[in-house]
C-alpha cells in the first residue's frame, strides 16, 4: 500500500500542478503541494500501521521468550528443591 501511496503523491502533485499552471507558477506550485499532501498523508498512515504491526510481532516474540524463561526457571527451582534432604539442613 505504501507504493500506491507514493504513486498517489506523484500523480496528485503532477495533475494539480499541470491543472493550475495556466494561472501562474506560484499557484501551480501551491496546487502541486496540495495534490501531494493527500498522498503523503496516506504514506504516513500506512507507515505508522506497518510500524505498529512490527511492534506487535516483536512484543509477541518477547512474550513467548519470557514465558519460556519462566518455565525453565520454575523447573530449575523445582529440581533444586527436590534435591534437598533433611540432612542437608
Amino acid at each position: 500500500m505504501q507504493g500506491a501511496s507514493w504513486g498517489a503523491v506523484i500523480i496528485g502533485a503532477y495533475l494539480l500542478f499541470t491543472l493550475f499552471y495556466p494561472f501562474g507558477l506560484i499557484i501551480a506550485l501551491i496546487g502541486g503541494f496540495f495534490g501531494a499532501s493527500i498522498g503523503l498523508f496516506m504514506v504516513i498512515f500506512f507507515e505508522m500501521a506497518n510500524l505498529k504491526l512490527e511492534i506487535y510481532k516483536e512484543k509477541k516474540e518477547h512474550t513467548k521468550l519470557l514465558k519460556r524463561m519462566v518455565y525453565l526457571l520454575e523447573r530449575l527451582n523445582a529440581n533444586q528443591a527436590s534435591d534437598e534432604k533433611l540432612s542437608d539442613h
